[in-house]
C-alpha cells in the first residue's frame, strides 16, 4: 500500500521550495516592473534602442516563466539557482 501525498517527504520539500519561489517571484515581478519602466523611458526619450536593458527584461521574463512552470506543477525542475540563469538571444522579440 502506498503512502498518501502528504506523507511523502518529497512533497514537503516541494512545498517549501514553492513557498520560497513564491517570495522570489514577487521580487522578480518588482524587478520586471522597474526594468519595464526604464526601457519605456529610454525608448521615449532617445532614438537609441536600450539593448542591454531589453536583454535584461527578456531574461527576467524567462525567469518568471520558469517559476510559474514550477509552481503550477508543469515541471519538476527548479529555476535559478538550481539551473543556469535563462539566456535570451539578442534577436528574440520581447
Amino acid at each position: 500500500m502506498s503512502k498518501p501525498g502528504y506523507a511523502d517527504q518529497g512533497f514537503w520539500f516541494r512545498v517549501i521550495f514553492m513557498l520560497l519561489y513564491w517570495v522570489v517571484l514577487n521580487i522578480a515581478v518588482t524587478v520586471f516592473g522597474i526594468l519595464l519602466v526604464l526601457v519605456s523611458l529610454v525608448k521615449l526619450g532617445s532614438k537609441h534602442e536600450p539593448v542591454m536593458l531589453s536583454s535584461w527584461l527578456r531574461s527576467v521574463t524567462s525567469f518568471i516563466k520558469q517559476i510559474f512552470s514550477f509552481l503550477s506543477f508543469e515541471t519538476e525542475e527548479k529555476p535559478f539557482p538550481f539551473q543556469p540563469w535563462p539566456q535570451v538571444s539578442s534577436d528574440e522579440e520581447a
